[in-house]
């Protein structure tokens, strides 16, 4: 082959190998066969992606099920041996998991039909309140071995009392700054006067309540009446005109 001829590149996209020729005088000289070994990729795996909402319902499969059979809840051994990368991904899993589950009780109780192992929440949410716990333990180690304190407390959940009709704006009253200004006492003053006149309702509500139950069981235990409300005098209310029915022990 001549020093001076150049080279090119043919590709064969029919499936067979490249070919090398050279070129000299603009005429094709040679031919030589060479191969290509591609590199090495390493395996990349998804789940299946859904270009639609079908990846808020169940398998196909257990539609109409009576019973799915699924496995245990994750326990915090198991977790515990996880690396942070894994437990992140794990989240995401069991958060689209009790996503998919939401979505069928909904629609099973929208289509009047019972849903099949209702269980399977109950594992998804136990087993994410185990990885939030384990995530926990790691961020308190971590503050007092690198920084020596205790780690900042997650904000805590409250609950409102079922009893209190103002649990909802109680909370924020209290947060109120100390600084009287005449805004605040008008807006401390109607809070307080929105409370006495739902103790009166409900004490007029517990009143009528009684007085029926009086009207229509005159020997009824006193004691036990005024246990049940307490907020009324029950020895009061004989002379209510209300407690008076029409059987024999009406004296009045």
């Amino acid at each position: 082959m001549p020093n001076d001829a150049t080279f090119g590149l043919f590709f064969n996209f029919s499936g067979q190998q490249p070919l090398l020729f050279a070129y000299e005088d603009d005429e094709p000289c040679n031919w030589l066969i060479i191969s290509f070994q591609p590199a090495s990729i390493a395996a990349f795996h998804t789940t299946s992606k859904f270009s639609n909402l079908l990846q808020f319902l169940d398998d196909p499969k257990n539609f109409g099920a009576s019973e799915v059979k699924s496995g245990r809840s994750w326990t915090l051994d198991e977790l515990r041996i996880k690396s942070n990368l894994d437990l992140q991904k794990l989240w995401y899993v069991l958060l689209k998991e009790r996503n998919m589950l939401l979505s069928m009780e909904y629609n099973c109780r929208e289509a009047c039909r019972l849903f099949p192992s209702p269980e399977r929440i109950d594992k998804v949410e136990d087993s994410m309140a185990r990885l939030e716990q384990v995530v926990r333990e790691r961020n308190d180690a971590y503050w007092q071995l690198e920084i020596g304190e205790e780690a900042p407390k997650s904000r805590a959940v409250k609950t409102l009392d079922p009893a209190d009709p103002l649990a909802a704006i109680r909370e924020p009253i209290d947060a109120v700054t100390q600084v009287k200004d005449r805004a605040t006492l008008k807006f401390q003053y109607l809070i307080k006067e929105k409370e006495r006149k739902l103790l009166q309702k409900q004490k007029r509500l517990h009143e009528r309540e009684a007085i029926m139950l009086l009207r229509h069981f005159p020997n009824l235990d006193k004691e036990a009446l005024q246990a049940k409300y307490p907020d009324v005098n029950v020895a009061k209310l004989k002379f209510n005109k209300g407690t008076r029915g029409n059987h024999e022990f009406n004296t009045a």
